[in-house]
């Protein structure tokens, strides 16, 4: 007998043997969800139906909803299985947690053809529905596969890029791995878009269909920011790409409370490169950002600075900075680089909390003692601040390094209006108060005061745009005269679209269309002195919050 042939024979019947489905599922593995409120306990599968058991995690007296169209489809299919009836929750209706925040509830489904391995579980095709995909029914000892760096090919630049202008976008790339249709993603967007316009969240960024992105962002100094919703630190440079990987199998098994697959370093599910900084620098910089953040953390402060005078409160904030340094021993990989731009976050972050010194310590004073908001007036607390206790913040806790955060513009006007308090209302151009600036700041601050100038120049310029009067002849000229090129092609160029934009509008007034100038009157009466000549007359009214 040929036992070879027939042990081949065999070979696709034990495969078929180990792929056979179990009747139950006990806390089945899955690829990507959009939710961590839902937790599959197991998945029960007959000839009959199928049925999932659920446990849900939510805050207590807020309601979550099974809608009435869920249903479950073999992943890569379009055949639905529709739900036939729920215990524990009402389908359909709104059920409100209990006061420990957890419950139980079982979904029933038609039973699946035993061929179905993998399935996915939808309720409902709505944005924020529950979305559970590629749920595996069969034990399987690879896991689930998630996505692995390529070591770099070419070795990084040794020092960072110097905190220069300059007029070209960095570009932002990258790729959600795992990306499924129908997944709705938070708002996606970059804490700051540079140092000279409005500052606030940027543009979010569109996703394709494939998972993929590219935005270009006009940041004109290299710009180390976060990125929203993870509050993760990505480092831009002008002129330089930087790539995003986003791996949300990883980060849906990482934020599973049910999930037995789990692996050291799931917590690390973005990775960030550019030509400066690999990921493992990325991963180091955004863990000692990460115990920034903790140390500095708001509700800390107010329990412990009661009562500080501002020097007390200055030294305490030192004292912070040097225990967060002590920590860089923890991470024996730690670059130069990298250790910059922690620096630079640590200072910024301490910066900003120094300029609170005021606010800070009445917040503290009110919740030692329980004072609630509307007794707190009655409650005055008298504070101590030294003149030149601005000055002393600056002198203290800025550095020029502080140009790679996204908290350099603010720092810059800070500087700025702090040595330009004298002149700043003798000076009736945006000119003559940076001529004053310079003369007052250099000399006191012993350093290199330009990139702060053209800053507060930049933003001011701005300020004048935005308030509708927009840039002449001489503006555009003194922009032009500036020795980088980003201010002022940037700020001209905005001056130009808002321009056009409100001479289209114009020309759309002369087609019909009725554009009402905004009254002269106080904020709070403006919308009843443009309503007064409707009076009688139905009137939609668009509120635009921008």
């Amino acid at each position: 007998m040929n036992y070879q042939k027939l042990a081949l024979l065999f070979i696709p019947l034990l495969a078929a043997c180990g792929q056979k489905r179990p009747e139950v599922i006990e806390r089945p593995l899955f690829e990507v969800r959009n939710t961590s409120i839902l937790e599959i306990d197991k998945v029960e599968l007959n000839d009959t139906t199928t049925v999932f058991h659920f446990d849900a995690f939510f805050y207590p007296n807020m309601w979550i909803m099974i809608a009435a169209d869920t249903y479950i489809k073999e992943s890569g299919s379009d055949e639905r299985f529709f739900i036939t009836k729920a215990e524990g929750i009402n389908i359909g209706e709104h059920f409100f947690m209990p006061e420990s925040g957890q419950t139980s509830f079982k979904l029933f489904f038609p039973p699946l053809d035993p061929k179905i391995t993998k399935i996915d579980f939808i309720e409902s095709d709505c944005d924020d529905c529950f979305k559970i995909w590629g749920i595996q029914l069969v034990p399987s000892k690879k896991g689930i596969v998630t996505y692995k760096p390529e070591k770099a090919k070419v070795e990084k630049l040794a020092s960072l890029p110097p905190v220069e202008f300059v007029d070209k976008p960095a570009i932002l790339t990258g790729k959600f791995i795992g990306y499924q249709q129908g997944l709705v993603l938070p708002d996606i967007q970059l804490e700051s878009m540079g140092p000279i316009f409005k500052p606030g969240f940027g543009d979010k960024i569109k996703i394709n269909e494939d998972g993929t992105f590219r935005m270009e962002v006009n940041c004109g100094l290299p710009l180390l920011t976060d990125l929203y919703p993870w509050g993760t630190k990505v480092f831009l440079v002008p002129g330089h790409e930087t790539t995003l990987t986003i791996d949300l199998k990883k980060q849906s098994r990482f934020e599973s409370k049910y999930r037995t697959d789990k692996e050291d370093g799931d917590s690390a599910f973005i990775y960030i490169e550019n030509d400066w900084l690999s990921t493992d620098d990325m991963n180091i910089l955004n863990a000692i950002c990460r115990k920034t953040d903790e140390k500095l953390d708001l509700f800390t402060l107010f329990n412990t600075v009661d009562g500080f005078t501002t020097d007390q409160y200055l030294s305490w904030l030192q004292d912070v900075e040097n225990s967060i340094r002590s920590s860089y021993a923890d991470f024996p990989t730690l670059s130069e680089k990298v250790k910059i731009l922690a620096e630079a976050n640590l200072k910024a972050s301490t910066y900003y909390l120094a300029n609170l010194y005021s606010a800070v310590i009445h917040e503290a004073y009110y919740r030692t003692r329980n004072i609630p908001h509307e007794e707190r007036q009655s409650h005055p607390l008298e504070l101590e601040v030294p003149a030149d206790y601005s000055k002393s913040v600056i002198k203290s806790f800025v550095d020029e390094n502080i140009a790679y955060t996204s908290s350099f513009r603010q720092a810059s006007l800070d500087i700025f209006f702090e040595y330009n308090k004298a002149t700043f209302i003798e000076a009736n151009n945006v000119e003559g108060i940076v001529e004053a600036f310079k003369e007052q700041a250099a000399l006191d601050l012993g350093k290199n005061t330009d990139l702060i100038a053209d800053v507060a120049k930049g933003i001011l310029y701005y300020e004048k745009i935005e308030s509708g009067a927009f840039l002449n002849d001489e503006d555009k000229a003194n922009l032009s005269a500036m020795q980088n090129d980003y201010v002022a092609n940037q700020l001209i160029a905005y001056n130009n679209k808002l321009v056009e934009l409100i001479e289209n509008n114009k020309a759309a007034a002369d087609k019909g269309v009725v554009i009402n100038p905004t009254p002269e009157v106080a904020k709070e009466k403006a919308l009843d002195v443009i309503l007064e000549k409707y009076r009688g007359k139905v009137v939609f009214v668009d509120f635009w919050a921008t």
